[in-house]
């Protein structure tokens, strides 16, 4: 039987789990592949050459989320990739091959205040939800929170105050989360949104611009429930400096 996108995908993350470079790039356009990975080099000769150097040991992959949006095959992870990261990864196809990554990490850190953990949570997405309608939802919050920075609007993207965040260090709600905002937009600015991608009642979203002047990436897993926005996962990264750099795809 022919594997689905996101057979592929997770086939993909076993090769790199197991450090076995001909599994993790059997699905992907040896010709075509762009990594947009900053400390892997480009093309599929890149990643053969960056899994080879994961140790031996202490090294683990598992997939927790894998969802699907047109060519577009978004995940989340949890694992011992050089050091315990959470991960968000994505991918795009053409014609049943992968021909562009991206790849977004951050520390593992202990459960937050409400005890919630960086990946707990639903995991599956509920398919008979309007894809369309929650990307629309998620994408003019964003746009206007985020991006515009107009918090006086965040009360009508939830539902009284109920919001679970997967964020370390907070506590869940909307009150909360307002003053925690409140406090990071002096630190930070996010300047475009890049992706908006979704499956069912899950809407990802990779955006860019800056924390602290240095150039950074936002990545965001909403749940959306009742068109309202529920739940949320995600990190910042700061984007490591151009000389390091290992191909020059930039990493959104």
């Amino acid at each position: 039987m022919a594997k689905s996108d996101i057979e592929k995908v997770l086939t993909v993350f076993q090769g790199i789990g197991e450090r076995d470079a001909d599994l993790a790039t059997k699905y992907m356009n040896p010709k075509k592949y762009i990594q947009h990975n900053p400390h892997a080099a480009d093309g599929v000769g890149g990643l053969r050459e960056y899994i080879s150097q994961f140790p031996r040991e202490n090294h683990h992959l598992q997939v927790v989320r894998a969802f699907q949006d047109g060519p577009y095959v978004f995940t989340q992870e949890e694992g011992l990739i050089l050091g315990q990261n959470i991960f968000f990864d994505l991918f795009r196809f053409e014609n049943g091959l992968i021909v562009e990554h991206w790849v977004f990490s951050a520390k593992a850190a202990p459960p937050n205040q409400s005890g919630h953990t960086q990946t707990d949570g639903p995991t599956q997405a509920k398919l008979s939800e309007d894809k369309e309608k929650n990307k629309s939802i998620v994408r003019e919050y964003y746009q206007t929170i985020h991006v515009s920075g107009d918090h006086s609007r965040i009360p009508q993207y939830f539902s009284g105050d109920h919001c679970i965040r997967h964020e370390p260090g907070v506590r869940d709600g909307v009150a909360a989360f307002k003053r925690d905002l409140k406090e990071l937009t002096k630190h930070r600015s996010i300047d475009e949104i890049k992706f908006v991608l979704g499956q069912g009642d899950f809407v990802f979203i990779a955006a860019k611009g800056s924390h602290k002047s240095a150039p950074s990436v936002y990545i965001d897993l909403y749940r959306v429930e009742d068109e309202k926005i529920a739940e949320r996962w995600g990190f910042p990264e700061q984007t490591p400096p151009r000389e390091e750099w290992k191909n020059n795809n930039g990493m959104l």
